[in-house]
């Protein structure tokens, strides 16, 4: 297991990637869309399912398939893994594994098994505390309207 502070370090780097809060609107856990209509849009490593769901990566995002990473599962805010996220329709084939989440937004014209984001509110890495993350990758505790 990779130590705390190497790994914080590694979740400041990686959230320069440009995300805007927009809560996902349905999900489905354990499923995941294996033919979509494009490849994905924009890739990002090591972040929270929670991350996946709220924040879009990009302006046209339709839905975003998170894959779990188990080496990451006893830090705060777990669980954390790849989220691919897709400016495309998602396709009619579905496959099952119990590491992926699909999150779904209203673009994708397709409804998920469970209505709204699914993952819980987005947690800081020290401490497990609920807030949500600014574009630039800072931290809000408590907070609910970053930009």
């Amino acid at each position: 297991m990779i130590g705390r502070q190497t790994f914080l370090a590694f979740l400041v780097l990686t959230a320069a990637v440009t995300a805007t809060l927009d809560p996902a609107t349905s999900n489905t856990k354990g499923k995941y869309p294996s033919k979509p209509g494009c490849p994905p849009i924009k890739t990002s490593k090591a972040i929270q399912a929670a991350e996946c769901s709220h924040n879009t990566r990009t302006s046209k995002q339709t839905f975003a398939v998170f894959t779990q990473d188990h080496q990451y599962d006893k830090n705060h805010g777990a669980p954390y893994g790849t989220c691919e996220a897709y400016n495309c329709l998602p396709g009619t084939t579905i496959k099952s594994n119990a590491d992926t989440w699909t999150f779904y937004w209203a673009a994708a014209g397709v409804t998920g098994a469970s209505s709204g984001d699914g993952a819980g509110c987005i947690k800081s890495p020290n401490d497990g505390t609920c807030g949500c993350e600014n574009s630039d990758g800072t931290f809000v505790y408590g907070g609910s309207n970053c930009k």
